[in-house]
């Protein structure tokens, strides 16, 4: 089991969650891939293994697992995180268009737009999720 494996196990252990197939095959999945993945990618995935698993079974583990910090969600697509222990910070990405590759990035700008914004707009800022779109250094080449 490699060390991803072992975060789900042990939150799905400390959580009272049952530690079912599905969940040990989609977080070997997610361990293997820096990209987003949708549930549909998921779910075609898992049956190429072997595994029938609905849309709704797939939603409802990646939501525990988003639950324990394991995994973002972007624009609906999924992929694990890179730093779970970091709970303090927002977590971007950037995101190549050409290779689908995904970075985590933490950018310290938080309060000077929640400054900003309770200033002229009275919003308390509570999270940001952003997404840099563009091409990765391995692709600039290409």
């Amino acid at each position: 089991m490699d060390s991803f494996g072992k975060k789900v196990n042990d939150c799905f252990l400390k959580n009272n969650w049952r530690m079912t197939r599905a969940v040990r095959f989609l977080s070997g999945l997610l361990s293997g891939t820096e990209k987003l993945l949708t549930v549909h990618d998921l779910q075609k995935q898992l049956k190429e293994m072997g595994l029938k698993a609905n849309i709704t079974t797939i939603y409802r583990i990646l939501s525990k697992l988003e639950a324990v910090h394991l995994v973002h969600q972007f624009e609906h697509r999924w992929r694990r995180c890179t730093y779970p222990e970091n709970t303090e910070d927002d977590h971007h990405f950037l995101i190549c268009e050409k290779c689908d590759g995904v970075e985590e990035i933490f950018l310290d700008y938080k309060d000077s737009i929640a400054d900003q914004l309770a200033h002229e707009k009275n919003f308390l800022l509570k999270s940001v999720h952003l997404g840099f779109l563009g091409t990765c250094h391995k692709c600039h080449g290409r």
